[in-house]
């Protein structure tokens, strides 16, 4: 059931839900895929935001039919809910130093994950970008956990000017990095943390169609022998050395050395 709906930002809304079983086994970059009334074929699979008693919230940006009516749906409007699914980050050891890297959206897992560094211990750094300050999310939230969250923007209308990669310049490397946003951002994450040897988790976002992992229309490559791959062995003649894996089933969240990117 739906307990409460916000809009955040221009398009941006919050959705909470009563689910007590979801909220009380919920990890971050965990997600639920949402079948709401009305003609849809296929559920909705949107992250988890946050998770407090027994409501959870997502948080999404309105971008097409289904979307749509989750935003403008009247609290108490009843919807079913399969969650949660996927997989979560490594949290490091006591005092180790984390640096959390979001643009826009990828935001979402980060509430979860934060709230879980802090219990642990783990010194965390949270550096949240976007085009423009009107299209920033999140940070009041991730604050208000007593997480120090550093604000840029691509025009500078909030923080510092620029990306969250010119952020990462101005600190020491991190015994680990997080980071959830969009897919040329993590390429460029991903490859910078690789080539420096450091620790890095993504949580991907693909378009998912069963969420059950029984579509294969969700997937990425990655290196031949990653734990999240198919397994299959190659076919006879086959000249691809890389794998595919499942997004929806075998992620949301994966190694950074594991993803092979197409440039």
């Amino acid at each position: 059931m739906i307990t409460r709906r916000e809009c955040v930002a221009p398009g941006f809304w919050c959705v909470g839900f009563r689910a007590p079983r979801i909220a009380g086994a919920v990890r971050a970059a965990q997600y639920v895929a949402i079948d709401q009334p009305g003609r849809f074929a296929v559920r909705l699979p949107l992250g988890i935001w946050t998770a407090e008693g027994d409501e959870i919230t997502v948080l999404f940006r309105e971008w097409g039919e289904r979307t749509a009516q989750l935003a403008h749906s009247d609290i108490g409007t009843a919807v079913d809910l399969i969650g949660p699914l996927g997989n979560d980050f490594t949290i490091p050891a006591r005092g180790a130093r984390a640096t959390i890297v979001a643009g826009g959206l990828g935001v979402v897992p980060f509430w979860l994950l934060g709230k879980r560094l802090l219990a642990a211990d783990v010194q965390t750094r949270v550096v949240l970008g976007a085009r423009t300050a009107a299209l920033l999310v999140g940070a009041a939230e991730l604050r208000a956990l007593g997480l120090n969250v550093e604000l840029c923007t691509d025009d500078g209308t909030a923080g510092t000017r620029g990306s969250v990669l010119d952020a990462l310049d101005s600190e020491p490397p991190a015994d680990i990095v997080y980071g959830c946003g969009p897919p040329n951002m993590l390429r460029a994450l991903s490859k910078r943390c690789v080539a420096a040897n450091m620790p890095c988790e993504i949580s991907m976002e693909e378009t998912f169609g069963c969420s059950m992992g029984t579509c294969w229309g969700c997937v990425v490559p990655v290196r031949r022998g990653a734990k999240q791959g198919s397994g299959y062995p190659k076919a006879h003649a086959e000249s691809r050395d890389f794998d595919y894996s499942r997004v929806c089933f075998d992620g949301t969240v994966y190694a950074a050395a594991d993803l092979v990117w197409s440039a």
